[in-house]
Formats: C-alpha cells, structure tokens, sequence
C-alpha cells in the first residue's frame, strides 16, 4: 500500500498541473457558464489561480481513496491538513511575491504551485502512513474540509475585496466585462505611478 500511495502522490502532482491548466480555460470553454465561474479562473487574482489547483486536489484525494484501501479517518485527516497547508502557503507565497512589485507572475507562481503542492502531497504522505495515531483529529479534520467547501462556495461567487481576490491587471473583482479596456486601465495606472 506505501508504494501505491507514493507513486500517486507524485502522479497526482501531474494531475493537479495538467487540471489547473484546463480549469484556467474553463470560463471560456464552457462559454461563461455556471460551471465555469465556480470552477475556472473568471480573472488574474491569487484566488482565482488557486481554486484552479485546490480543486483539483481534492478530485486527486477522492481517485486515492477509491484506488487504496486507507483507514478512512486517517486519510481525511491527512488530506485535511495538506490541503489547508496547500491553500494556506501559496496564497503567502504569492502575495509576498506581489510585494516586490513584479509585473510577471507565471513563473513566480508556477513554481510556489509545484513546491507548495509537492509540500502537499508530502505531509499527505507522511500522515497517512506514519505511525502517529492522528485518527484522533477526525473531527477537526472533517469540519476543517467542510469549512472549506463552504469558504469556497462563497468566496467564489461573492469575492471579498481585498487583494487575494482582485485582478492583478485591472483591479478588478469577480468576473471582468468582456468590452472591459484593459489597456486603459494598464496605462493609467501606468502613467498615475509615474507622475505622482
């Protein structure tokens, strides 16, 4: 069952990159749908980027769970911590990354996605197979996964505004118009930076 669980482990960080990309099309894909606002990115913000990995994630958890017999309070306590470290690390990384002032996030966040989501599925590993009694936390760990679904099931639809949830381009929340000049709004924060 350990090399099992290992080899999908690292297969799942395979998953979760190739998902990612799709959901971050998936607003377009689905023709700006229900489906795609709930689950694709609908703008350029950290929360945006970041359901399209947490999700995935989760749907990693469940293919795991159907494919190996683990005790199941201990995997919902592992998947429990490793998805609040998940969500919890990248959105530091990345709003420290934004503190510097760079104009380029792919890679930047690329890569905090694949160490934080790696870091993920390590903790996963460790707590799954340890030999630490952690089924103790079923409880915890069960409202903590509830906690988040609701946290995700409102915060998608009804962004709060603060900076984890506004498009880095236009300063923007939630889903941006399509007729939406994005140019202009680049220039004049361009021009207001410069010449204040």
């Amino acid at each position: 069952m350990q090399k099992k669980l290992m080899y999908l482990e690292i297969a799942g960080i395979l998953f979760i990159v190739i998902m990612s990309v799709f959901m971050q099309n998936l607003l377009d894909l689905s023709g700006h749908t229900l489906i795609g606002v709930m689950f694709g990115s609908v703008n350029d913000s950290i929360w945006e980027i970041e359901k399209t990995l947490l999700f995935p994630y989760l749907l990693w958890a469940g293919i795991e769970l159907l494919c190996i017999k683990i005790p199941l309070r201990k995997f919902i306590v592992a998947k429990a911590v490793s998805l609040w470290f998940f969500c919890l690390s990248y959105s530091a990384i990345c709003l420290l990354y934004s503190l510097t002032g760079a104009q380029t996030h792919f890679l930047p966040e690329f890569t905090a996605a694949l160490i934080c989501c790696t870091l993920a599925f390590f903790i996963s590993f460790r707590l799954t197979v340890g030999s630490k009694q952690c089924e103790v936390l079923f409880y915890p760990a069960f409202f903590m996964l509830l906690l988040f679904v609701v946290l995700y099931c409102s915060l998608t639809p009804f962004p709060m505004h603060n900076y984890l949830f506004m498009d880095r381009t236009t300063g923007l929340y939630g889903i941006i118009p399509e007729n939406f000049d994005k140019g202009a709004v680049y220039l004049d924060s361009f021009f207001s930076l410069n010449y204040s």
